[in-house]
């Protein structure tokens, strides 16, 4: 839980919140195609509780944000433009929707994919 404190009392945060907006911002960045997870017994764990929140790891240490990402991304694309992008797409929204700083966002590509129209 990251926790603030302002005088008019005290915000808590859940990593559960964290992961949601950095899913929603790895998902509008343009050459990420879906999102993985760490290792296959996860992948078969969230593909059966239907995790929304899947490719995405939070980490709180005191008053620091670390965020794993997991993706894949588009063949064809630079991949290390697209990590970039990412990570400042992830950092941006995090940090201006919970005004809590992001110390670190990780991108871990694990695989990539062809579209079909091309």
């Amino acid at each position: 839980m990251t926790i603030n404190e302002t005088p008019h009392g005290i915000i808590e945060i859940s990593p559960n919140a964290i992961a949601t907006l950095a899913s929603h911002a790895a998902l509008q960045t343009y050459g990420v195609v879906g999102m993985a997870t760490a290792s296959f017994a996860s992948d078969i764990a969230a593909s059966i509780t239907r995790d929304p929140n899947r490719g995405i790891q939070v980490h709180q240490d005191d008053s620091q944000v670390i965020i794993d990402v997991y993706v894949i991304i588009e063949y064809g694309t630079r991949i290390a433009s697209v990590a970039n992008s990412l990570i400042n797409a992830v950092r941006y929204t995090v940090e201006q929707s919970t005004g809590v700083p992001v110390s670190q966002v990780n991108v871990h590509v694990q695989g990539l994919r062809v579209s079909r129209n091309k």
